[in-house]
């Protein structure tokens, strides 16, 4: 109970303003609303998959709270990108830095249009 609560506070505006130097435009996304955080759920995950084009949101962080370990996080994130190619699937751990530190202070499994994704990545190089 205590885990779910201290999710919710955190402070993402702060967050997203402290990895604009890597993901510049998870930032703007947010403060312009487009970015939905909510507690994930392998259904919703998958509806929101199949309903994407319609959704509102160009991203969708899914709070993972202590439901899942680092392992299955990265397995569900594995498997949706090998069996679709609408979204990308990206997670992010706070245990987990590839050097950087600009991991979420939360696990979550981050879902967005892979085309979109692509634009922006080349836009950045």
């Amino acid at each position: 109970m205590v885990k779910r609560k201290n999710e919710a506070e955190v402070d993402w505006l702060t967050y997203f303003q402290s990895i604009k130097n890597v993901c510049p435009w998870s930032y703007e996304s947010y403060t312009q609303g487009t970015t939905k955080i909510t507690q994930f759920d392998k259904d919703i995950l998958l509806l929101n998959e199949q309903n994407w084009s319609t959704l509102p949101w160009e991203v969708i962080v899914y709070l993972t709270g202590d439901d899942l370990t680092l392992n299955a996080i990265d397995e569900i994130v594995v498997y949706r990108n090998e069996s679709q190619e609408k979204c990308e699937y990206l997670w992010s751990h706070p245990s987990f830095t590839k050097g950087g530190n600009n991991q979420t202070p939360v696990p979550v499994i981050i879902q967005q249009d892979r085309r979109t994704l692509e634009k922006l990545r080349k836009e950045k190089r």
